[in-house]
């Protein structure tokens, strides 16, 4: 089916990545922290089911940790990084176009692929076989509708794993299921922005109008608006940019504005 694009997402990465040498640790909380164990950077399904939040400030949340039994995991990014590595190896072997988007997440190009679903599943079953991480795969004509697909593939757990947008129907069906800020590109950022003009939901963002929109944004939402459609605006990246990500860690329980300020008085 051409046309098709994948994204695959390890589960909870860190997580699983800890659990790898600790197989005992399965079906408990278990919450990884940031490089100065300041903040939870990741978290197992059980963990989030106490309500731990990424971000959070472990020095505040110590004690409820302890009560729950959740296991803390200072981070190991050399651990991480290989065990990525390995991953991507095997997803390699599955398609000749493939786009290393972050370290748990890759895009595949799945054109001429007859079985798109059915190749989904092999290449979920081969990375838990040859690495131990379980993976999500979704699968649809575009990158913003893939990574629809894939979030739909963790919250639907009759999907086994994989879900395939291949009809407008089901496209509608998976949007009408997420709210506005669960669009790629979108989040809390520009949502508000958006539900100020009367656009609430993924299906209403994408009915906008395309001209309007990269009128009041710019040309990247309108091109979240034509991907939700169906037309493909974001090609495959063989050589990806390597990520910049800048955050606010709440590791001091006031704000650090500068060197001297988060020395200790």
């Amino acid at each position: 089916m051409p046309g098709l694009v994948a994204l695959v997402d390890c589960n909870n990465f860190y997580a699983s990545c800890e659990r790898l040498f600790q197989p005992e640790l399965s079906g408990k909380p278990l919450v990884v922290l940031s490089n100065n164990d300041g903040c939870v950077i990741a978290r197992s399904n059980e963990a989030k089911a106490f309500g731990i939040k990424m971000g959070d400030a472990f020095h505040l949340r110590k004690r409820e940790f302890a009560a729950w039994g959740v296991q803390v995991f200072s981070s190991n990014y050399t651990l991480y990084g290989d065990i990525s590595a390995r991953v991507m190896r095997v997803l390699s072997e599955f398609t000749p176009d493939l786009e290393v988007y972050s370290i748990d997440e890759a895009f595949l190009g799945l054109a001429g692929f007859g079985d798109p679903e059915g190749h989904g599943r092999r290449l979920r079953a081969t990375v838990a076989r040859q690495t131990g991480i379980p993976v999500c795969v979704g699968i649809a004509p575009t990158k913003t509708l893939a990574k629809v697909a894939n979030q739909t593939a963790k919250k639907d757990l009759a999907r086994g794993g994989v879900c395939l947008l291949d009809t407008e129907e089901a496209q509608t069906d998976a949007l009408s299921k997420l709210a506005l800020d669960d669009i790629w590109g979108i989040g809390g950022r520009l949502a508000p922005k958006l539900m100020a003009l009367g656009i609430t939901t993924p299906l209403e963002l994408r009915a906008a109008d395309p001209v309007m929109i990269r009128q009041r944004f710019n040309v990247v939402v309108q091109r979240t608006v034509l991907e939700l459609r169906g037309i493909p605006c974001l090609d495959l990246e063989r050589d990806s940019p390597e990520a910049r990500t800048i955050c606010s860690a709440r590791s001091f329980g006031r704000a650090v504005e500068g060197l001297t300020s988060s020395r200790r008085r």
